[in-house]
Order: C-alpha cells, then sequence, then structure tokens
C-alpha cells in the first residue's frame, strides 16, 4: 500500500471517529432537552445554549491565527439561514416532547431527500428518474414510520416534518453562504439568529402579544414561562452550550479531514443512538413498522449518496453536491 493510500485511510478513521463523536454529543443533547421538556421553556433553553455557544465562538477567535469576520458578505440569506434554522431545531425539540425520539429523529432524516427535490425544482438541478425513484422511496418509509393509519393530524408529527422541511430549506440557502463566508462566520451567524429569535419570541409570550392556549406537550414547551433553573438544571443548560460547540466542531472538523464521500453514510448512527437512548431513558421500543420504515428511509438516502457520488466526476460544475450541502454547513 501506498503512502498516499495510508494516509488516506487513516484521514477516513479519524473523519469516522469525529462524526461518530460529534452525532453521539447531539443525542445526548437530546437526551436533555426532552428531559427539561415537561419543566422549561424550550426557548429558554436555546437562549441560554446560544450565549454559551457564542461566547466558546468569540474565545476561539482569540486563538485562530487566521482574521475572520463575524459579519456575513450575504447578511439577508445570513438573516434567513438563521431564521430557517432556529425553526427548524426548535420544531424538532417540540417535536421530541411529544414523540419517541426514534421516530422523530427517523422522520427528520427525511431532510435530505427534500434537499433533492428542492435541488431540482428550486435550483434547476439534473436529478435522474433513479434518483426521483430513490425519494419516492424515501417518503414512504416516512409514511410506514408514521405508521398505516397515516398519523398526519398528528401536532408532533407535523412538527417533525416542519423541522426536516425546514431544515432542508437551510441547507439549500447554505450552498450559495459557503462559497462567500467562512464556516464560523456562517455558525456565528447562525447562532446569533438562535439567540436573538429565543429572545424575542419569549417576550412576545410574557407580554401577552402571543397566547397559547392549548395543553399539547408539545406547545406548553414552547410557551412556557421563564423560570430560574435549579443548580444542576443551570450545569446541564451550560453543558448544552458546550456540547453544542464542540459537536458542531467535530463534525465540521470530520469534513475537513477526510472526504464527505467516505464518513457522510455514518451520520445515520444518529438513529442508532436516538433508539438505544430512548430504550434506557424513556424505555421507548420501537414498533416493527419503525424500524422497516427507518431501513427504507436510510437505504433510499444511501442510494442517493451513491449516485451523487458516482455522478460527480462527470459533472464539470465545481458546486458541492446535496450531500456535502447537508454536512458543509455543520462546518
Amino acid at each position: 500500500m501506498s503512502d498516499q493510500a495510508s494516509s488516506s485511510g487513516h484521514n477516513a478513521v479519524s473523519g469516522i471517529s469525529l462524526l461518530v463523536l460529534a452525532l453521539f454529543l447531539f443525542s445526548l443533547q437530546d437526551v436533555v432537552i426532552k428531559y427539561f421538556s415537561d419543566q422549561y421553556s424550550v426557548l429558554l433553553i436555546v437562549f441560554i445554549r446560544g450565549v454559551i455557544a457564542i461566547s466558546l465562538m468569540l474565545l476561539a477567535m482569540r486563538f485562530i491565527k487566521a482574521r475572520i469576520s463575524m459579519i456575513s458578505r450575504r447578511p439577508y440569506l445570513a438573516l434567513a439561514r438563521g431564521l430557517f434554522g432556529f425553526t427548524s431545531y426548535t420544531t424538532y425539540y417540540l417535536a421530541i416532547a411529544s414523540l419517541p425520539l426514534t421516530e422523530v429523529v427517523a422522520i427528520v432524516f427525511s431532510a435530505p431527500l427534500f434537499v433533492t427535490a428542492m435541488s431540482a425544482l428550486l435550483l434547476k438541478e439534473q436529478v435522474g428518474l433513479r434518483r426521483w425513484l430513490a425519494v419516492l422511496t424515501g417518503f414512504i418509509g416516512v409514511l410506514i414510520i408514521v405508521g398505516p393509519s397515516g398519523q398526519f393530524t398528528s401536532l408532533a408529527v407535523l412538527l417533525a416534518f416542519a423541522a426536516a422541511i425546514t431544515y432542508a430549506s437551510q441547507t439549500i440557502i447554505t450552498r450559495y453562504l459557503s462559497w462567500h463566508d467562512n464556516p464560523l462566520t456562517i455558525a456565528f451567524n447562525s447562532t446569533i439568529v438562535f439567540t436573538l429569535a429565543s429572545g424575542i419570541l419569549s417576550l412576545l409570550f410574557a407580554s401577552g402579544i402571543i397566547v397559547v392556549a392549548s395543553q399539547h406537550p408539545s406547545l406548553v414547551f414552547l410557551a412556557r414561562d421563564w423560570t430560574m433553573p435549579e443548580s444542576l438544571d443551570l450545569g446541564l443548560m451550560i453543558f448544552l452550550g458546550f456540547n453544542f460547540a464542540v459537536g458542531f466542531y467535530c463534525m465540521g472538523k470530520a469534513y475537513c479531514v477526510a472526504p464527505a464521500s467516505a464518513i457522510s453514510p455514518f451520520e445515520y448512527t444518529y438513529v442508532l443512538w436516538a433508539i438505544i437512548f430512548g430504550y434506557l431513558f424513556w424505555s421507548e421500543i420501537p414498533s416493527s413498522t419503525t424500524l422497516i420504515g427507518v431501513l427504507v428511509l436510510i437505504g433510499s438516502s444511501l442510494y442517493i449518496w451513491h449516485r451523487e457520488r458516482k455522478l460527480q466526476p462527470e459533472s464539470l460544475s465545481s458546486e458541492p453536491s446535496a450531500n456535502e450541502i447537508l454536512v458543509r454547513q455543520n462546518s
């Protein structure tokens, strides 16, 4: 084996290790937020996490030799990306307050299917018949997960789909931003929007401008008044800020040291962590239909990834594939 091949293999192992670690950290974050869902406001959690993450990013800037602007060259796109991201993560957290982790994660992992569809419909990218069939198959997998009876009237299921769609929209915007801004700039601007949006929305609830009368667990989690967390709970919320920053750093580093085509399939370990933690902390056992739907969804997404990887060398475009867009935003 040549030195170059050996180095490539070593980089792939490093990238996979960093990616799996990042997804493990994000899964821990889901556990903490689901645990808090009947005690605190999701907006309070997002606000505290954002303040800690911003502080860490500013601190990191002091140790980076390269001069990086914290202001986006495309401020309106950065604002739109931040709002889509805030909506995506908030609706995701609201969904896990009412549904098992595995079901929510599986539904949200339909985002790559939406990215492929949006790339064709909005960006006029060429998507062949086989990839369209893979997208259709993936959505059939989501239907299996939701249930044979079709629980689309469930608010939590709608929130999970909203998370997937807004995540895909955020990803499409990242296509443009990634060619103008540094990844740290993109992450910093998004975190600023996350933090401000959670604070402003909370003020609207507190002032009575927005009123939520429903007792649905997800909506109560959204509209609950802010209360001062107990010492242990405050510590866990601060941990979420560190977790958020370290997790995204590990994910970004993973895609810097190894090719996306080599490591991106390991993003589906996130589903595995959701199954494990759902069982350990809430005794959630996925139904057979949920597991079948997850396998169909993962299989269709991996086929799309395989087709894009195969067709990429034939493309003369310097723009990234849909799968690469998904990961570049996390850099």
